[in-house]
This record gives C-alpha cells, sequence and structure tokens, in this order.
C-alpha cells in the first residue's frame, strides 16, 4: 500500500475484501526483510500506474521469489470494483507473475 494513502482510504476501497480474507497490510516493502527467507510469499501489490513499476521492481529485486500480484489503478473507485469482485469470488488473489 503506498505510504500516502491512508488507512481510511483502503478500508473504503478495500471492505469487502478485508472481511473476506484478512490481509496483512504492509505500507513498507522493507518490512517484508522480517520474514523467513524461505517463506512463499503471494503478494497483493496497490498501487498507482506512477508508482507501479519501480515499487514492482523493488519488490522483485528483493524477494526474487515471491509471486507478485499487481493491481494497478488511478483511482481508488476501480480498486474497490476490482477487490469487491474478488471477494464475492472467493479470489484472494489475480493470476500471480
Amino acid at each position: 500500500m503506498p505510504p500516502e494513502l491512508s488507512a481510511d482510504w483502503l478500508f473504503v476501497a478495500a471492505r469487502r475484501y478485508w472481511l473476506a480474507f484478512r490481509p496483512i497490510i504492509l505500507s513498507a516493502p522493507e518490512l517484508l526483510a522480517l520474514l523467513a527467507a524461505r517463506a512463499e510469499l503471494n503478494i497483493t501489490v496497490l498501487a498507482r500506474r506512477d508508482f507501479a513499476a519501480a515499487l514492482l521492481a523493488d519488490l522483485r529485486s528483493r524477494l526474487p521469489r515471491a509471486r507478485l500480484d499487481p493491481l494497478v489503478y488511478d483511482t481508488y473507485h476501480e480498486l474497490q470494483m476490482t477487490l469487491d469482485g474478488r471477494a464475492a469470488l472467493g479470489q484472494r488473489f489475480g493470476v500471480p507473475e
């Protein structure tokens, strides 16, 4: 989750998704270093279009074995539609890379 977005924003856009799956939410990729090196990770990345490429490149360099599920949207309404759809279908992840 981008640091410039508040938790309020996230819980408006992702309320149904949150209630369905209770994901762990991090605003700083460096916190992933606290996980075991052997851990298998599926990471759903919420990013604006102007920030997505840099964030995904950073995550790939830090966690080359992680499966990334990028959600790149310009408005929280678009993101909300995707997350609501996933919650309704019981689909925690899209198609990870």
